[in-house]
């Protein structure tokens, strides 16, 4: 499972999906961590600008996401995840690895 988080720092998650520019990416597998990296989108990736799908952008660097989570979406950003059948969460946790360990430990 690929999951990204809202995060231009690289320690907490953010709010403002459609303006974000960073993102943590954890790759799970088995319930446990097996890699993560933090990413940074171009102008152009941020969806704010992007205007297609995930699933058929394989250039984008969030093409192949399982689960995405921030602090907060609009409307609009979420349909277009859900579309691609992503899932979507949208929490109040500050603290990336919280969220990673609730989401494993299902």
């Amino acid at each position: 499972m690929k999951i990204a988080i809202t995060s231009p720092n690289a320690k907490t998650i953010a709010g403002h999906a459609g303006k974000c520019p960073g993102y943590l990416i954890y790759n799970i597998n088995q319930d446990k961590t097996v890699t993560k990296s933090h990413i940074k989108l171009t102008k152009e990736q941020v969806f704010k600008n992007f205007s297609g799908a995930l699933s058929q952008n394989p250039q984008h660097p969030l093409h192949d996401i399982d689960v995405f989570i921030t602090q907060g979406l609009g409307d609009g950003l979420a349909n277009r995840l859900s579309r691609d059948n992503i899932q979507v969460y949208k929490t109040e946790e500050s603290d990336p690895e919280a969220i990673i360990q609730s989401i494993t430990s299902y």
